[in-house]
């Protein structure tokens, strides 16, 4: 998994490009640990376009992150997820515990508000 981060206030970015499995996810952790520690970090917005699968290890640890960003009074949000992840979400029930989004600049926007 690829994963290129840019910060715009209070939201994290993270462009990923890849499967978030569990062989890519111990890489993704430590990234999004990093910069939670490191930064007053509010929201994570997840660009999923470039993921084709996330399978339940990438899902528990999407659902933990909330419950973590959810102290901070943020949130996971997730931008342009393709047709198999939305289908993943939808499956498992789990599309309404993120808000989904169609641009970046969006997503991020609502963080400053």
């Amino acid at each position: 998994m690829n994963i290129q981060a840019e910060s715009y206030g209070h939201a994290l970015i993270l462009n990923l490009s890849g499967e978030l499995n569990a062989d890519s996810l111990e890489a993704f952790r430590q990234t999004v640990e990093r910069h939670l520690a490191a930064k007053e970090v509010i929201d994570l917005v997840l660009n999923l376009a470039n993921v084709p699968f996330i399978d339940s290890e990438g899902l528990e640890y999407l659902l933990d992150l909330q419950e973590q960003l959810a102290e901070r009074l943020g949130q996971v949000k997730l931008v342009r997820p393709d047709e198999n992840v939305s289908a993943i979400l939808e499956i498992t029930r789990l599309k309404a515990r993120f808000e989904i989004y169609q641009d970046i600049p969006e997503a991020a926007k609502v963080s400053q508000a």
